[in-house]
């Protein structure tokens, strides 16, 4: 059986394919690879003529996908029962997962860093890039987002982790917060604006944050929110519409699939963090806060801009004089 370390660096063998004898290169991007580049590498591994590849094939299993399999998903969801199959799969994917190239999706260099703690730890390296990780964010990480968060479930790796990062030579207890600003908003309503600011403060050279994505996914949510604590500024863009009353509800309550319910988390832990909070009003008045609960109502407290598009520029002038740095 060939191995992955070797596989995975870029090579050129024969295959044979339809009774002739042809080359396929494989690349070390693996995040990148296709459905067929995933195929060609269980016939690498030696495990293409078994119906096992077929499923991977079936089930439309790309780089992306190869690198977030589980033991239970191979099980459950793709049927491979036999447990010494299993075992060799993993261990031929965890090679893959140490000689993958990350620099396409890993411009922090989060892959070198676990690698120097230990050369085994690249094997998280693909679920913590997912989960929305990177050497900035991963200094505020505790040891249960490790767990459950980045899938780290040996305890002694944890540790490890944990302990490196607080060796890291830039690495302080209450370190500056390397966002300039985290943008909030009503993924309905506000993405335009949010977007538009987003560019216009990046033009001026601030390193600025916003969740384009706004998963639903629990876990995804939490490291949103532990972004905002990474923030110097927190920029809430406020629409008519942004806090309906329906998000009179408990912040104890688990409502993760409402939208407004993420922006008045996203707020109230900004609050918690002690950003600099500014809202940024469009079409917004006040007066809609006699319905809502009193940890929101003190937002008008806050330095204000009231948007204006035709003032786009004069706007964002403004913003910035309320910005600290």
């Amino acid at each position: 059986m060939a191995s992955c370390d070797t596989v995975s660096i870029i090579t050129s063998q024969p295959h044979k394919l339809i009774g002739r004898e042809v080359s396929y290169e494989f690349n070390k991007n693996v995040p990148q690879w296709s459905v067929m580049d995933v195929s060609n590498w269980f016939k690498q591994i030696g495990l293409g003529e078994l119906s096992y590849s077929i499923r991977f094939l079936e089930n439309r299993i790309d780089g992306d996908l190869l690198l977030r399999l589980t033991e239970d998903e191979l099980r459950y969801d793709l049927g491979i029962q036999n447990e010494v199959m299993k075992k060799r799969i993993m261990k031929e994917l965890n090679n893959l997962k140490r000689s993958a190239d990350y620099s396409c999706i890993d411009s922090t260099g989060l892959n070198s860093f676990l690698k120097s703690v230990n050369p085994e730890y690249s094997i998280y390296t693909y679920s913590m890039l997912s989960a929305g990780i990177n050497t900035d964010t991963m200094r505020f990480l505790t040891e249960d987002q490790l767990q459950n968060v980045c899938g780290i479930s040996n305890d002694t790796h944890r540790q490890c982790v944990i302990t490196s990062i607080k060796k890291m030579p830039v690495y302080v207890e209450n370190m500056d917060k390397p966002y300039d600003a985290f943008i909030s908003y009503r993924r309905s309503t506000s993405s335009e604006l949010a977007s538009l600011l987003k560019v216009y403060l990046e033009i001026r050279g601030y390193k600025v944050f916003i969740d384009v994505k706004r998963s639903n996914d629990a876990k995804y949510r939490n490291n949103v929110l532990q972004t905002v604590k990474q923030s110097k500024n927190f920029i809430t863009v406020l629409m008519p519409d942004s806090l309906d009353t329906h998000l009179m509800v408990s912040l104890d309550e688990d409502i993760e699939f409402l939208d407004n319910d993420m922006i008045r988390k996203e707020i109230a832990t900004a609050k918690q963090s002690q950003c600099n909070i500014i809202p940024v009003l469009n079409n917004f008045s006040w007066s809609s806060f006699a319905q809502l609960p009193d940890d929101l109502k003190n937002l008008n407290a806050y330095n204000s801009i009231s948007w204006v598009h035709e003032y786009q520029e004069a706007c964002v002038n403004k913003l910035v004089k309320f910005m600290v740095k």
